[in-house]
């Protein structure tokens, strides 16, 4: 709002006509800038620019609520009212997002989500944090040889793994305490993702690893397209985890949602830190619609990504 009084007060200052109506289009203009992002921040099923946008749908809204004011001051008072009105909206539910209290239900299993970072080294504290945690399901990206060796020496307590090492940069795994079924494992080399299909007390489940590539202008919207594809094949019911490199509330969340039957466990918690100043969603755990569940972070461990740590419910679904 201080912006917004400084541009009054130099409005009030300027004698020429001229030199104040120019001053009004150029406010104008720039006022309505966060507007047209926030709306563009909706379109991700038009065009994927949409996604890229909505990353940083939080921070465009409060600009877009500073804007609001500027409008007024230029009697656009129509426009500044459903500035003001769809920024509010936009930040309320994101803030509930963030703040919403998990329901109170009992959650049986847990699910340790890691991206890995190929540069990690810290395969010793990896080990002891997940043996301390002990989940009943592991999530990799990003794993390299090291990781691989990591799940050899969970074998103890985690029996069924498998690692698709494509690359250093695209490589997953999964891991669990539970029995594998034979033949069920995938490895897919169109889309870079692990599964694998077990045996648990709630029935068979697919557990799955993903780590999509990055919004537009890079290849995130191809990619998503191919991997719905792939794993809308899977049949029966699927939990999912990995780096998906954007936020909750994008169409490529929505998608990915639909093709595996999911839904997103747990509150919003900030899993990666861009520039060191702004904490972004982009580490989610999905399971089966309707199975509630709660979801914190992980430490670092010498990775850029925090992780994630479900826990949540498989039975009655």
């Amino acid at each position: 709002m201080l912006c917004v009084l400084i541009f009054k007060e130099c409005l009030l200052c300027s004698s020429n006509s001229a030199e104040r109506a120019a001053m009004k289009r150029v406010a104008l203009f720039l006022a309505l800038i966060p507007f047209a992002l926030l709306i563009g921040s909706a379109l991700g099923p038009i065009h994927p620019l949409g996604d890229s946008l909505a990353v940083f749908r939080f921070h465009i809204g409060l600009v877009t609520f500073v804007s609001a004011g500027l409008l007024f001051l230029l009697k656009w008072c129509k426009i500044a009212l459903g500035a003001g009105i769809l920024s509010v909206a936009a930040v309320g539910a994101i803030w509930w997002g963030y703040h919403r209290q998990p329901t109170s239900v009992e959650t049986p299993y847990t699910l340790y989500q890691k991206h890995l970072s190929f540069l990690s080294k810290n395969a010793g504290k990896m080990e002891r944090d997940i043996r301390t945690k002990s989940p009943d399901f592991i999530t990799f990206q990003e794993a390299n040889g090291a990781h691989e060796q990591l799940l050899k020496t969970l074998a103890d307590e985690y029996p069924s793994s498998h690692y698709c090492g494509k690359s250093r940069l695209t490589g997953t795994a999964v891991s669990s305490k539970f029995k594998v079924i034979v033949g069920s494992k995938i490895c897919s080399a169109k889309t870079g993702f692990a599964a694998m299909q077990l045996q648990t007390p709630a029935g068979n489940i697919w557990l799955v690893s993903i780590h999509l590539s990055w919004p537009f202008p890079h290849n995130q919207a191809k990619h998503v397209a191919r991997i719905t594809q792939e794993l809308a094949t899977l049949k029966g019911q699927i939990v999912l985890a990995g780096d998906f490199n954007m936020v909750p509330w994008s169409q490529t969340m929505a998608q990915i949602e639909t093709a595996t039957r999911t839904a997103r466990v747990g509150q919003i918690n900030g899993t990666f830190r861009l520039f060191d100043t702004i904490d972004l969603p982009i580490d989610h755990v999905l399971a089966p619609t309707n199975c509630l569940g709660t979801v914190t972070t992980l430490d670092l461990l010498g990775s850029d990504h925090h992780g994630a740590f479900a826990r949540f419910t498989l039975e009655a679904c």
